[in-house]
């Protein structure tokens, strides 16, 4: 079986452990397969904006996201407290390729106002990619202020209706 996912590296191609992994290579990892931070394979995720969460999480500053493919002992990983699901480990991942920032912020511009939140939360974008996801409904606004531009009170609930009433 193989699974077709997105996987984040630091801006030099390092995962969270620090192995270099390029483009166009398939790595393998011996042991018993399991999900979690203390698991065993590489992690990582069917949709894209669900690996930035993790990147955000694991990785300094800036990332790289790569389209994988998982093969051979596949585990799935979820997090029911946040809604994240479709998340795996696997014995054997493909680097496809890495994606450009244009490329990242396009499927990002096609997702469902709760997935371009998640993404927005976790993706520092600058001032004109803002502007570009700026007016696309009431959640995405919402977590631009707050994540984006650093506006703390943003969901405060005298603020949210203020803006509802605009």
């Amino acid at each position: 079986m193989e699974i077709k996912g997105f996987k984040a590296f630091a801006v030099d191609g390092t995962n969270v452990n620090g192995i270099t992994m390029e483009a166009g290579k398939k790595y393998h990892i011996d042991g018993t397969i399991k999900y979690g931070t203390q698991g065993n394979g590489y992690h990582f995720a069917l949709h894209l904006e669900d690996t930035i969460r993790f990147a955000a999480d694991t990785l300094p500053g800036d990332c790289l996201i790569a389209e994988v493919i998982g093969s051979g002992e596949i585990v799935e990983g979820w997090d029911d407290y946040y809604g994240y699901y479709d998340l795996y480990s696997c014995s054997d991942l493909e680097v496809i390729r890495y994606l450009s920032r244009e490329e990242i912020l396009d499927y990002a511009t096609k997702l469902s106002d709760i997935k371009m939140k998640r993404f927005i939360e976790c993706f520092k974008l600058n001032d004109d990619e803002i502007e570009l996801f700026s007016g696309r409904g009431h959640i995405v606004d919402l977590a631009i202020d707050y994540y984006q531009r650093d506006i703390k009170d943003a969901y405060d609930p005298e603020n949210v209706l203020k803006k509802l009433l605009k």
